[in-house]
């Protein structure tokens, strides 16, 4: 799919200077945002036909500062949405200025990264259906599962360290979203009719009300899969992607 991809900038600041996460440096003059976007670059099948970052007010001119001159082969651009906006919020901005209703479109995180194929549903399925498809990635640990033998107490055997979590996994948000403009905004205007608080949250009371009208479909991911949570995160990240720095 060529579909324009919105990620789910700004937040808080996460160091002395009051950078958001995404402009924390991985590097020395080397932001997590133009690492994800030049691993995006270099590691995806397709680029998106654009992408447009989502920032609260005021943060517009930093985040635009940060990728002045960068070079990169779609356009790049950035949208305020709002003071201290939330994810929901951003997401509901995205929809509305989104030129096309027929057109599907991407939501991310620049601070998720995929280690292997980029899964993504079938276009067709996406523009043809009035579902959202968000992805999905299984739980694994570094620590190796023991199988047991619950009414005696007594560990039965051992699996290979840091195997996925196996039989019936649990999965965890893999932080993509797909969906159709026009149907993401009937969807919307639909849960805010029956939801009320004054301030849903994206991952949990809109996907849960999603899964509850069975609007909901996920795409499994396959592949490591690196959430960046940390300074320890991000030394993981440069380890593993030290091609692109």
């Amino acid at each position: 799919m060529r579909e324009p991809l919105y990620l789910f900038c700004g937040g808080p600041a996460h160091d002395n200077e009051g950078r958001p996460k995404p402009l924390i440096q991985v590097c020395e003059g080397h932001s997590l945002l133009r690492h994800f976007l030049r691993y995006k670059e270099k590691r995806s099948l397709q680029l998106p036909k654009k992408i447009i970052l989502l920032c609260e007010n005021g943060q517009e001119s930093i985040i635009s500062r940060e990728i002045e001159g960068f070079d990169f082969p779609v356009p790049i651009g950035v949208e305020p949405c709002g003071d201290n906006s939330s994810t929901f919020e951003k997401f509901c901005r995205a929809l509305k200025i989104a030129p096309d209703p027929l057109a599907v479109v991407q939501f991310g995180y620049p601070d998720v990264f995929t280690f292997g194929d980029f899964s993504e549903p079938i276009f067709t399925e996406v523009q043809g259906n009035d579902i959202v498809f968000v992805s999905a990635a299984s739980i694994s640990s570094r620590f190796p599962r023991l199988i047991l033998d619950i009414y005696k107490n007594k560990v039965r055997g051992i699996s290979n360290y840091a195997s996925p979590v196996p039989a019936n996994p649990l999965f965890v948000f893999g932080g993509d979203i797909w969906g159709r403009v026009d149907i993401l905004r009937s969807l919307v205007e639909s849960f805010l009719l029956v939801f009320e608080p004054r301030a849903p949250s994206l991952e949990y009371d809109f996907f849960f009300w999603l899964i509850n009208q069975n609007k909901m479909n996920c795409i499994i991911l396959n592949g490591d899969r690196l959430w960046v949570d940390s300074q320890r995160d991000l030394q993981h990240l440069v380890a593993k992607t030290q091609d692109i720095l």
